[in-house]
């Protein structure tokens, strides 16, 4: 962006500010409605596990159209929308709680006759076992993902967007590479494919900002910040 005077750099900083700061890629929010006997509470550990996410993009399919006007040639007209996959990429703890999670949910797409998770090996399922598509409501759940910025109540207190993801599913589990050598976390690949989106705006320029080492401590709504060197305790819903 070219300078046009030396008040440029101001008018930035006061755009940026009225609304809300620069928006930054690492606070986001991860849920799903599908419920596992695996895992309890799911949301918690894909809040906290959840590395990687994209907000849904969204296509659209086009048809052509010849001799609208003389001399322009084909003319692209829009017919349909096109709501791609996602990919969320996921830390795993020890017990592999998000694996065994995804595992059972790919298992209600496809039932195996004995089933295809158990306990125990004694119990596995025979090898000639037939495979079973489901009907869509045994496997589709609703998915949000939710855009966060911190605020002075906490560090996702400012959501200005949220997709909601319509009957998602996951459509492919990436393998997940185990190696010797230097230790690293396990991480776990997840495709997903959903019929459509829609979209949840909230205006947060209302919610003050928060700059670095301002949020001393939360205790029971009560917040204690620094500002200009003083301690304020604020109180407030979130």
């Amino acid at each position: 962006m070219a300078l046009k005077s030396s008040s440029s750099i101001s008018s930035f900083l006061s755009y940026v500010s009225r609304n809300g700061g620069m928006s930054t890629s690492t606070n986001f929010i991860v849920e799903s409605g599908f419920v596992a006997s695996s895992l309890q509470n799911q949301n918690e550990a894909m809040l906290f596990l959840c590395d990687e996410a994209q907000l849904p993009n969204i296509n659209t399919a086009t048809g052509t159209q010849n001799g609208v006007l003389t001399g322009i040639g084909s003319v692209d007209y829009p017919h349909t929308k096109i709501y791609t996959e996602i990919q969320l990429t996921f830390m795993l703890d020890a017990n592999l709680s998000l694996l065994k999670y995804f595992n059972e949910w790919y298992a209600k797409i496809f039932k195996d006759d004995g089933g295809s998770i158990h306990s125990d090996v004694r119990y596995i399922s025979p090898k000639n076992r037939s495979t079973r598509l489901q009907y869509r409501s045994a496997y589709a759940a609703e998915m949000k993902i939710t855009k966060a910025e911190p605020g002075p109540y906490g560090a996702d207190q400012r959501k200005p967007i949220t997709y909601v993801l319509e009957n998602a599913w996951p459509y492919s589990i990436d393998a997940v590479p185990l190696q010797f050598g230097s230790s690293q976390l396990t991480r776990l690949t997840v495709n997903f494919k959903y019929e459509r989106h829609q979209m949840v705006n909230r205006d947060i320029r209302g919610f003050p900002n928060i700059n670095k080492g301002e949020v001393q401590k939360i205790n029971q709504g009560v917040v204690t910040m620094s500002i200009n060197g003083q301690e304020v305790e604020t109180q407030g819903q979130i």
